[in-house]
This record gives C-alpha cells, sequence and structure tokens, in this order.
C-alpha cells in the first residue's frame, strides 16, 4: 500500500498499515481515523501510533484475515479449514471494530456446523471438521456454548449444548470455570434425560410385535428387531466412555433389514424430529422459530 502511515500497537508489538485500507473495512476505524491528529499525539517514524487494548493473538488474527484473505488465503469461508482459535479471535475482533464481512465469515463456520433443522444436521460433515473435532476431544465442546453466551449467538447453541451432553462427563461440565452455573444445570439434567427417556422414544419402533407389510424376511423380522433393540440398548449404556450415544445417533449405522428401511425408519425419523423440535427448550431457549430469526438479523 502506498500510504502505511498508520503505526497499531498491541501489548509489545507494532504493526505500520494502511490507514484508508483499515478505514474501509472497519466503521470503528474509520469513525477513529477522521479524528485529527493532535500535535502532541505518540507518533513512531513519523506516523501516529495508536494503542489497542486487545490481546496480541486477537489483533494478528485480524490484520491476517483482512490483509491474507485474497493472496494468502487466510480465513477462507467454510467449508475450509481454520481453527477454533481463529474464528474466535475473528469474531471477537470483528465484532468490536464492527469489520462486517470477518464476522459474516466467521459466523458462517460456526451456523455450518450448528444447524437449525434437523435435516441439515443429518446431513452435515461434521466429523470432517478438524477444529469441531479438537474442541470436542480437548474440551467436549464446552467452549463453543461459552463463545455463543458471550457474543450471544442463541442459534448455534442448541447443537453446541447436545454435543457437550455427548462429548463431556458430568465432572468436567460441572467443574469448568467459565461456563455459567445455569447452563450447567441444564446440559447435566439434560444429559441424563436424552440417555433414558428421549432414547426410548427414538427406539420405541423396535418393540412392534407386528407384522410388516411388505416386509421380506416376515418371519423372523420381530426376532430381529429385538436383536437390534439389544445392540441399540448397549450402545446408549451410560458407562461407557465418552462420546455417549444420544437421540440423534443412537441409530445411526444400524438400520439393516429391509421392514425397518422400508416403513418402520419412517416412524423413528418422526421421532427424531419430535425431539429435535423440543431440543431447544431442554436448555431454556426460544424455540427453533425464534432462533432461525436471530440467526437471520445477524447475518444481515
Amino acid at each position: 500500500f502506498d500510504d502505511c502511515g498508520l503505526v497499531i500497537q498491541a501489548e509489545n508489538t507494532r504493526f505500520r498499515v494502511s490507514r484508508d485500507f483499515l478505514a474501509a473495512h472497519s466503521a470503528v476505524f474509520q469513525d477513529m481515523l477522521s479524528i485529527p491528529v493532535p500535535a502532541d499525539a505518540e507518533t513512531r517514524e513519523g506516523c501516529p501510533v495508536v494503542r489497542l487494548p486487545d490481546n496480541i493473538a486477537d489483533v494478528i488474527v485480524l490484520l491476517k484475515a483482512l490483509l491474507y484473505y485474497e493472496s494468502h488465503g487466510f480465513f477462507e469461508p467454510p467449508p475450509a479449514q481454520t481453527s477454533f482459535q481463529i474464528i474466535v479471535g475473528v469474531l471477537r475482533m470483528s465484532h468490536k471494530y464492527e469489520v462486517d464481512a470477518l464476522r459474516k465469515r466467521a459466523l458462517a463456520h460456526l451456523s455450518a456446523l450448528h444447524p437449525t433443522t434437523l435435516h441439515d444436521w443429518e446431513y452435515m460433515d461434521d466429523d470432517s471438521c478438524e477444529w469441531l473435532q479438537k474442541v470436542l476431544d480437548e474440551e467436549g465442546g464446552i467452549p463453543l456454548i461459552i463463545l455463543a453466551r458471550q457474543l450471544s449467538l442463541d442459534w448455534i447453541l442448541p447443537a453446541a449444548f447436545y454435543r457437550v451432553c455427548k462429548h463431556a462427563q458430568a465432572d468436567r461440565i460441572i467443574q469448568d470455570p467459565n461456563m455459567h452455573t445455569e447452563d450447567k444445570i441444564h446440559c447435566v439434567s439434560a444429559a441424563r434425560v436424552f440417555e433414558t427417556r428421549d432414547n426410548a422414544w427414538v427406539l420405541d419402533f423396535l418393540w412392534s410385535p407386528t407384522h410388516i407389510d411388505g416386509c421380506a424376511a416376515a418371519r423372523v423380522c420381530p426376532k430381529l428387531r429385538l436383536e437390534r433393540r439389544r445392540d441399540a440398548e448397549e450402545r446408549r449404556a451410560v458407562w461407557l466412555k465418552v462420546p455417549v450415544k444420544l437421540p440423534l445417533d443412537i441409530w445411526a449405522g444400524m438400520i439393516g433389514m429391509t421392514c425397518i428401511g422400508a416403513r418402520e425408519s419412517g416412524i423413528h425419523q418422526a421421532a427424531k424430529q419430535r425431539f429435535w423440535n423440543s431440543l431447544p427448550s431442554q436448555f431454556g431457549l426460544p424455540s427453533w422459530v425464534d432462533l432461525e430469526a436471530l440467526k437471520a438479523e445477524a447475518f444481515q
């Protein structure tokens, strides 16, 4: 840039940048730099110095996301890989300094993995997302709830809470120093309900003793369904290590009989939809309709 006439300092690090470039992307910097520079203002190499109160890691992430996006592919939209630390840094800084393009890009990374419909949840490829798997493996997904609460991203909370119930042991939830007490209570109590009552809901179709029209194995079908029920019950045993099997995934990969695949899977799907519809209320959140309205507002 021709006008690298601004020095930004965060902690003990200085950056010499284009003031016009920053002003073009950030409403806050635009207002800040429109103020005339006092005669006694701090300078470095003849350039005015702006001291930021932010931590150095967040400032580096913000500047890289602005300057290296096109030339180096830094922080591209999903499904491009990134890290949770980068998403958090971009979200914090873009929110604070009103960099709308970066804020929406960061929200897109979160929203892609926290859908608001059952259809999108079932067709989501979250297993291939390295940053999400790392957060789940190392911290049980709890940082996602903390981030959502800090920035009022309520629409990602149902899916985030569900993952914490699946991946975090109760003692880890209770002992986390940054999680709100009310959220801890919701998580621990919901996990018990998911593992018992709600798992039973979505597996209820396996109890039917009646013949299913069109079943290719009518004579042995009841016996096979009971065997599958037993298999599913073993998968949901609460004494198993995390991740535990909860209503949205307890039957995943187990459909292997024609009768279940043809007709009864509709019963199972309806039970999962009923569970999905109730998910926000389990954590004291508004309905999906209200959450989707909040999501739409955030992306405006």
